[in-house]
């Protein structure tokens, strides 16, 4: 990763990203000593990936000498409008709910702090420029620019990935989707793709550990696809190397798509001292019919044979997936085939979601479209499934000694993934190991995310 050495560097790295952010010459002038200040408040909406993004936005501006502040469009407007010069929105555009999301926070900034300039960046703003380019006071910088700009920030300015207002810090290793999902937006409007090199991601995680972080979670849009094309690494050659590294830092995998895990993947799993025993791997349907129709690539027997074959391999490991309700041409009896397929695999937990209709994804032109109540209702039943999972993988551990990670407010969370709150009166301060104890509480085991637990001694 190379580094700035120069003054000369700097200044040409800092102009670069100016222009490629669109800011104005008054914005310029402010930066490069002119007298003036920048109040920006940056937004965030959507995927891991973009808060990740987010927390780098706000580095580079900090690093233009730009004041970073709350957006206070929760509070009631008591102050000046004059408070907040900028603002930064990275959109999400994987449903018609997080477009509608978008357009309120830019109502609402547009009436609160109608002086202000507005920078949109994100899915939502690659994929409605026309809309967006209309409102008056709106600067695009579309996915394109954005990823350059990070990109950028990320060669010359290596810390500003590093410090994260996180216990549990991301590192994004890759960007971009070759897979074609019938349902799904985002590879049209996450264009460009690649890759973090191997020699980056290793030292990005070095320097974690020596800032005192004990646990990364790596994270892109399609992880499983990590290649390094300057040296053709693959994403199991990395978590290999990422095992020879000599601290303590743990690694978390985000979602990783069931295509891209085979048997030397779950052995690398199954041997590792660093990766935690904890898969999220998106299913979207267990009716074979709806899963050819979304274009996914394997069959619900396929996906069961995998999961059980990293509940054999991995000790105590946890299993997480996506479910879509309601994709077009569904039948009750698809559904119920999905939900009963659901209760007999072994997993987790289920992230449910309503399938929802998104212009230029090939599911759209699909005819035998859903009611949208019907989609609700069968959404809520797979919530239902998902919360019994959990009571159940909750009981196998009960008074079982785990590995914990202690984060804010008093919560941890362990190896496997199994949220909870700490038992006790004294507060533990975020970022500490320690072997604990899921206890029964007076109500028993509860489909609450969080169970609790003792500590019983600290690593």
């Amino acid at each position: 990763m190379k580094n700035i050495n120069t003054k000369a560097d700097i200044e040409t790295t800092e102009d670069n990203i100016i222009r490629l952010m669109q800011l104005n010459e008054n914005d310029i002038k402010s930066l490069k000593g002119g007298g003036g200040f920048i109040n920006c408040a940056v937004i965030s909406s959507g995927c891991k990936l973009n808060q990740f993004e987010t927390s780098q936005f706000e580095a580079i501006f900090k690093r233009l000498n730009i004041n970073i502040v709350e957006s206070g469009l929760s509070a009631k407007n008591n102050g000046s409008n004059d408070d907040i010069n900028l603002f930064l929105i990275n959109t999400c555009t994987v449903t018609e709910k997080a477009d509608a999301e978008t357009d309120k926070i830019i109502r609402k900034i547009k009436k609160k702090y109608p002086d202000s300039r507005l920078i949109l960046t994100g899915c939502s703003a690659q994929l409605n420029k026309i809309k967006f380019s209309e409102i008056p006071g709106i600067k695009l910088m579309d996915n394109i620019q954005k990823a350059e700009v990070l990109k950028i920030s990320s060669q010359r300015f290596p810390d500003i990935a590093l410090n994260q207002k996180r216990t549990r810090p991301y590192l994004k290793i890759q960007e971009g989707c070759d897979l074609k999902c019938s349902y799904c937006i985002i590879p049209k409007a996450r264009p460009v793709k690649w890759s973090l090199d191997i020699k980056s991601v290793l030292n990005s995680i070095e320097e974690l550990g020596r800032l005192g972080y004990k646990e990364v979670i790596l994270t892109g849009v399609n992880i499983g696809s990590y290649n390094d094309k300057n040296s053709n690494i693959k994403l199991k050659t990395l978590l290999a190397s990422i095992e020879e590294l000599k601290n303590s830092v743990k690694i978390r995998l985000s979602s990783i798509d069931p295509v891209y895990i085979d048997d030397d993947m779950i052995k690398i799993f199954a041997l590792s001292k660093k990766i935690q025993n904890h898969f999220h791997i998106p299913l979207q349907s267990a009716s074979d019919k709806i899963l050819k129709s979304m274009n996914r690539n394997y069959s619900f027997k396929d996906y069961a044979s995998l999961v059980e074959k990293i509940i054999v391999k991995i000790k105590d490991v946890s299993i997480g997936t996506d479910i879509i309700s309601g994709f077009p041409g569904e039948t009750e009896d698809d559904f119920s085939e999905t939900a009963d397929n659901l209760k007999k695999l072994p997993i987790y937990y289920i992230h449910a979601f309503s399938y929802s209709d998104r212009p230029g994804t090939e599911s759209y032109y699909l005819k035998q479209k859903i009611d949208e109540n019907e989609i609700n209702r069968r959404t809520g039943i797979i919530r239902d499934i998902s919360s019994q999972k959990k009571i159940e993988f909750h009981q196998r551990f009960q008074n079982k000694t785990l590995k914990f990670l202690s984060l804010s407010n008093n919560k941890a969370i362990s190896s496997n993934y199994i949220k909870a709150k700490l038992s006790g009166n004294s507060p533990v301060p975020s970022g500490k190991l320690f072997r604990g104890s899921i206890i029964e509480t007076a109500n028993g085991i509860t489909p609450a995310d969080e169970v609790s637990v003792v500590i019983k001694n600290y690593i």
